[in-house]
């Protein structure tokens, strides 16, 4: 019922903002999915899935609260994120946190992001989860850039062994509309 609570809600929201960011990143395991939308300008919702041949897949939404502050972008807000795990139960979290990017010239920008649940905000066999990105983007153009990356997804569970659902590098793009 939550989950259908939630993508009822983010339905909503969505048809008022317009797509604006995709990403796509993978390696020989993992195939991971962006699109972002603009409510306004301080504002976005972002929504993500990540396909992993070893662990299962994972649904996410994330509301952030944006702020520029010259070559320096802040966003900081709520994600859920929903797993399908293979090896492990089913679950999901609501984490706390956000993502910071900061121009290095040159077309050149690193972008991280991090990402905090614990036990309280965990539902389902989750008893806690955390997630850590960074990558370094390269820009071809104002809407075409490539990137390289390295992500961690970690999860903790009530009654079983914690379980890495998605750890190591990437390779990527990212389209501007």
């Amino acid at each position: 019922m939550k989950l259908k609570f939630a993508a009822l809600l983010l339905s909503s929201v969505a048809v008022t903002a317009t797509a604006n960011d995709f990403n796509l990143g993978l390696n020989d395991d993992v195939l991971s999915t962006e699109i972002g939308f603009d409510l306004n300008k301080q504002s976005n919702l972002v929504m993500g899935y990540i396909y992993s041949d070893d662990e299962g897949h994972a649904l996410s939404a994330a509301a952030h609260i944006s702020h520029d502050a010259g070559i320096h972008h802040f966003e900081i807000g709520p994600k859920f994120t929903h797993y399908w795990a293979n090896n492990s139960s089913n679950g999901g979290a609501v984490a706390v946190g956000g993502r910071y990017s900061i121009d290095l010239g040159s077309n050149v920008a690193f972008k991280t992001s991090a990402y905090y649940a614990p036990s309280v905000l965990s539902f389902g066999s989750l008893d806690g989860q955390y997630e850590i990105d960074s990558k370094v983007q390269f820009q071809l153009n104002p809407a075409l850039g490539l990137f390289v990356g390295y992500r961690n997804i970690r999860l903790q569970y009530d009654d079983s062994r914690n379980k890495t659902f998605d750890t190591g590098f990437y390779i990527g793009g990212s389209a501007t509309f």
